[in-house]
């Protein structure tokens, strides 16, 4: 929506030769995101879908706290956050991220990282420094977050449930309730139950006839 947005706003601009500023066209790209998430949704992956799974080499880690995010990893909750150095809008979510990372990195079950696609490392690392991001940051070397968890702008999360599944996606913001019910959710489990036909069952049931046969033997 944003893409759609600065182009209409150009092509509306020189037909009635109207001068914009060239920050203008951030700005509006930016305003029309965000619109897009709280109105018209995220356009990030689906819910209920297998999750994109991470390879370790995916992503540069510049920052990493706890575990390697994993998404689609049995038993745990990802949280998977795409931002830009340049986004206004992550800019102001990162004290509310330090805050959710706070609350829940010390559980073994929960992971969150902040990917970005920008390749100035040196850029990245002097911004996480100046706004002091807390949690895991990345660079989406091989583009692997943007195409598997794609979004209509920035900021935006996706909360990967314990089944593996996409469990919401939407803006950073608005995903605390959703993200403590998704980590009160039971981790999944394997099925405990024996094949027909085991050799225990068959041991019980060839038990079973000796004891048949003694009793009409008595």
């Amino acid at each position: 929506m944003g893409i759609l947005t600065c182009g209409g706003t150009m092509l509306i601009s020189r037909q009635y030769d109207i001068p914009l500023p060239s920050y203008a066209y951030p700005l509006i790209y930016l305003i029309a995101s965000l619109l897009s998430q709280f109105f018209g949704g995220s356009g990030g992956p689906e819910v209920g879908k297998k999750a994109p799974q991470l390879a370790t080499d995916d992503l540069k880690y510049l920052q990493q706290k706890g575990e390697i995010a994993s998404p689609g990893t049995l038993g745990k909750v990802v949280v998977v956050e795409r931002w830009a150095t340049w986004c206004g809008p992550c800019v102001h979510m990162i004290p509310h991220l330090n805050k959710i990372y706070e609350q829940y990195k010390d559980r073994s079950d929960f992971q969150l990282v902040g990917v970005t696609d920008e390749t100035d490392v040196g850029k990245v690392q002097a911004f996480m420094k100046k706004h002091n991001m807390q949690y895991s940051v990345a660079i989406d070397v091989k583009s692997k977050v943007s195409s598997g968890y794609p979004s209509a702008g920035i900021p935006n999360a996706t909360i990967v449930g314990k089944d593996g599944n996409v469990f919401w996606n939407g803006h950073p913001g608005g995903m605390d309730t959703k993200l403590a019910e998704a980590l009160s959710q039971t981790s999944p489990t394997h099925s405990t139950k024996r094949p027909s036909g085991d050799s225990t069952s068959k041991v019980s049931a060839a038990t079973s006839k000796d004891s048949t046969r003694t009793t009409k033997e008595d």
